[in-house]
């Protein structure tokens, strides 16, 4: 338990510095004049959207067929981590279907 009074305050900073470094980067390419996005990007950066939504539900639904088969055929007991993988899986799944149509 000790560990999370530690990483809690580590991953803050971390999502603030790298909130910070993008923001810095950005502005200094509109001043520079270089375009923040073209056609290409756009489209780029939707294929490694898309690639990388679907590897995260293929690892949650590989850890939930996991859970299930330690429950079920291998006697385990039930993890508080399916409520997490599941709530996790359907946020995705909406999030995807709204940006996707």
């Amino acid at each position: 338990m000790a560990i999370w009074t530690t990483a809690i305050p580590v991953i803050v900073i971390l999502i603030v510095a790298v909130a910070a470094w993008m923001t810095w980067t950005m502005s200094q390419a509109k001043k520079s004049g270089y375009p923040l996005e073209d056609e290409r990007t756009r489209r780029i950066h939707g294929k490694a959207g898309l690639a990388t939504m679907m590897l995260t539900f293929y690892y949650l639904i590989a850890l939930n067929l996991y859970n299930i088969i330690n429950i079920e055929w291998l006697g385990g007991v039930e993890r508080e981590s399916m409520l997490v993988i599941n709530s996790a899986l359907i946020m995705g799944g909406c999030t995807f279907l709204d940006l996707v149509t």
